[in-house]
């Protein structure tokens, strides 16, 4: 019996806004939420504090992976794409443009 490939999807995490004991449930978090969409969870990107004036490092290899995997989703917490130099707007259509790619935000 052959079982179909799910799409993948990648996930986004800053490490500033988990406590330690909260970065593992907060994989298996975003996991469930990709498998209740419908998508395979693969690497999750993991954002030290956000640097200032740039995009951040993890998100942009996170853009280059979703494009070089044709990935187009990707599932991180309320609110880790807010409140870095950069505002959450720019880094959606960054995602949405350059990699095609649509942001499911879900509570931990």
């Amino acid at each position: 019996m052959t079982t179909a490939l799910l799409p993948l999807a990648y996930g986004y995490l800053r490490d500033d806004l988990l406590c330690d004991r909260d970065s593992n449930s907060s994989e298996d978090r975003l996991r469930d939420t990709a498998r209740s969409l419908g998508y395979e969870l693969g690497t999750v990107f993991r954002e030290p504090s956000p640097q200032n004036g740039t995009l951040p490092p993890a998100f942009v290899d996170l853009v280059q992976e979703c494009r070089r995997a044709a990935a187009h989703a990707v599932i991180t917490l309320r609110g880790h794409m807010s409140d870095m130099s950069v505002c959450r707007m720019v880094l959606l259509s960054v995602l949405e443009v350059r990699a095609g790619a649509a942001v499911h935000e879900v509570e931990l």
